[in-house]
């Protein structure tokens, strides 16, 4: 058979022109078959891992732009994304720390991000549209969220009175938006300096785990720490008292003694209600005023009832604690007491109440004055005579005086007298004897009877029975 024939058909079938078409086509597909079945190049190797950085502390505009879901990239495979945002008050700005997962080339067990494995105290950058920021990495490894937890903590912190009063339960410490603290609990308490106020207060604070320690404002959550809460109407930077429990209220009955001037000792009342900040701190309970030898000054024994704090075994009241010998102050508003604790557990002064007859002597008492002592003259306390003179005897005083011829004479003083005062005193009867206004009474001490318009100061010559 002739390969072709006259009218060109390969072996008299197919035409050359058409075989030709075939053969170019079935090259062609030949061709792209082994294009596309020929190995492409290798897609990198590459894996995640989680950090936490602390960015330090940052303005409140970069604060408020740092977000969950912001990402940084760092060139080739490598990618930043935030996955968790933890913010804490320090000092006056706002520490930052966030969890972020790291996209990197595999190398090994870890990764390489920027060329660089993720290890602790590396610096990175985080650098969005908005903002650019740097920090260093505190953890590797886990899961995209920081390990937080609910600690209570009971503060301590003096305040101006103005600022003490804006202190309210249930008030939130708000950081761009982040609730991370909660005030669950108040007390107050008037101090020393009538400008100012103890605040106490128990608080929730979000903290988080650090090197196995909770941590909060940059520091860890400890007794002796400050912690500052920055609320909207104040700044409270208080001092860790208590970790893990809240105020503990009691109450305790005292009976302190201060020295006010008379305007003061005239004011207290029993009833009256000590309030701070709109809380109740002490109660008046009893109340006994004492003449001193200062006639504008008197000194009251005032029994209180105390609001306190229980602070391990010992109650306290503000800062100090409930015990003998301690000053506690208390502002009742038109006055304020700032005496000692002479009695625990008792409203009263020590010992039974009773009635003695007493003589009293003064000695070189111009007549002016002693003629101004008379019976039926007494000091009062709370309403009630607490020493009442019931007899009056002068005499004039003796001086020794030389005559012209040398001779020694005793006369009576010209105008200075010696007076004998017959009383009946309110005394308590203690264990050691009695005592008259918290004082020891007997034969040679000495007296002080406020009788409204004269204030005797006379020796004890005898105590009746």
């Amino acid at each position: 058979m002739e390969l072709l024939d006259d009218d060109g058909n390969l072996f008299g079938v197919v035409n050359v022109v058409d075989a030709l078409v075939v053969l170019l086509v079935l090259a062609v597909v030949a061709a792209g078959a082994a294009f596309v079945l020929q190995p492409g190049p290798e897609e990198p190797d590459v894996g995640t891992t989680h950090v936490t950085l602390d960015l330090g502390t940052q303005p409140d505009y970069l604060v408020s732009a740092i977000n969950e879901g912001d990402t940084h990239n760092a060139g080739g495979e490598s990618r930043l994304t935030i996955t968790d945002v933890y913010l804490t008050p320090q000092g006056d700005q706002t520490q930052v720390i966030v969890r972020a997962q790291l996209r990197g080339l595999a190398s090994g067990e870890s990764i390489d991000y920027a060329d660089a494995p993720p290890r602790l105290g590396r610096a990175l950058d985080i650098a969005t549209s908005t903002y650019q920021v740097s920090g260093r990495i505190r953890a590797v490894g886990g899961n995209d969220s920081l390990t937080t937890e609910q600690t209570t903590v009971v503060l301590s912190d003096t305040m101006s009175a103005a600022n003490a009063d804006e202190v309210t339960q249930g008030d939130q410490i708000r950081l761009a938006g982040r609730t991370v603290a909660t005030v669950e609990d108040v007390a107050a308490y008037a101090t020393n300096n009538p400008t100012q106020r103890r605040v106490i207060v128990e608080a929730n604070l979000t903290t988080h785990h650090q090197l196995g320690e909770r941590r909060f404002g940059g520091a860890p959550v400890q007794r002796g720490q400050t912690v500052t809460l920055p609320a909207d109407e104040y700044t409270f930077n208080g001092r860790i008292d208590r970790v893990g429990t809240g105020l503990e209220r009691g109450s305790a009955d005292v009976l302190i003694e201060d020295v006010v001037d008379v305007e003061t000792a005239e004011r207290i009342r029993e009833g009256d209600v000590s309030s701070v900040a709109g809380y109740e701190t002490a109660t008046v309970e009893s109340v006994t005023t004492y003449a001193t030898r200062n006639p504008d000054r008197k000194r009251v024994a005032v029994g209180l009832s105390l609001s306190t704090l229980t602070h391990g075994e010992r109650e306290r009241f503000g800062g100090t604690p409930i015990q003998r010998g301690n000053a506690i102050t208390a502002d009742f508003g038109n006055y304020e007491l700032g005496g000692a604790i002479e009695r625990l557990d008792a409203l009263e002064p020590r010992g039974t109440v009773t009635e003695r007859t007493v003589t009293l002597q003064m000695y070189e008492v111009r007549d002016v004055m002693a003629d101004a002592i008379l019976p039926g003259m007494a000091e009062r306390s709370g309403g009630e005579a607490i020493a009442e003179i019931t007899g009056v005897e002068t005499e004039p005083s003796l001086i020794v005086t030389t005559g012209d011829d040398g001779s020694v004479n005793v006369v009576d003083h010209p105008y200075n007298r010696k007076v004998t005062i017959t009383a009946d005193l309110r005394v308590r009867q203690t264990t050691s004897g009695l005592t008259f206004k918290g004082e020891s009474i007997r034969q040679g001490s000495e007296v002080v009877i406020d009788l409204g318009t004269i204030t005797v100061r006379a020796t004890v010559v005898s105590v009746g029975g």
